[in-house]
């Protein structure tokens, strides 16, 4: 069963289409940002491990207050704090295990040519940082959200990112 262009069009126009359009934008902007920022730091310290922790350090603040100022701008209170832990939960998870996978990346490809290297680093990382992705959809915003008191209706509106 699939997604008629058309529902997605509709999804958009509404205000959770709009949040997600917004979420999706502001990804789009720090994921490059950070992976361009593993790359450089990576050839210069000749430590990949190293480069993820502190790419990571330079872009998780301005990340947060991109998602304060674009995605959660309409919410407010308990949703709000909600969001915020979420946020930084999904962060240190996700930076844990996107190092974790660089380290052992890293050390397999020891002595091979800088471009294997890099890509390999690559795709650690978005191996990494995208099983947090996921597992923060379609698990930790539900049980953050339910701690918080939302009806689950609500809860299911706040992590329905991908519309079904």
């Amino acid at each position: 069963m699939g997604i008629s262009p058309s529902s997605l069009i509709a999804h958009a126009g509404t205000e959770q289409g709009r949040k997600q359009l917004r979420y999706a934008g502001v990804s789009a902007v720090f994921v490059p940002i950070g992976q361009g920022l593993v790359q450089a730091l990576g050839l210069g310290l000749d430590d990949y491990t190293a480069a993820s922790l502190v790419a990571a350090a330079i872009v998780t603040l301005p990340n947060f207050f991109a998602n304060k100022r674009f995605v959660w701008r309409v919410t407010s209170g308990e949703t709000l704090r909600g969001h915020v832990l979420v946020f930084w939960v999904a962060v240190m998870l996700g930076v844990a295990l996107a190092t974790t996978l660089t380290y052992l990346v890293e050390t397999a490809t020891t002595g091979q040519p800088t471009l294997i290297r890099g890509a390999a680093v690559f795709v650690a990382q978005m191996i990494g940082f995208g099983v947090v992705w996921v597992g923060r959809f379609l698990i930790l915003d539900r049980w953050i959200f339910r701690l918080a008191g939302e009806a689950p209706e609500q809860a299911e509106a706040t992590v329905g990112e991908i519309p079904a």
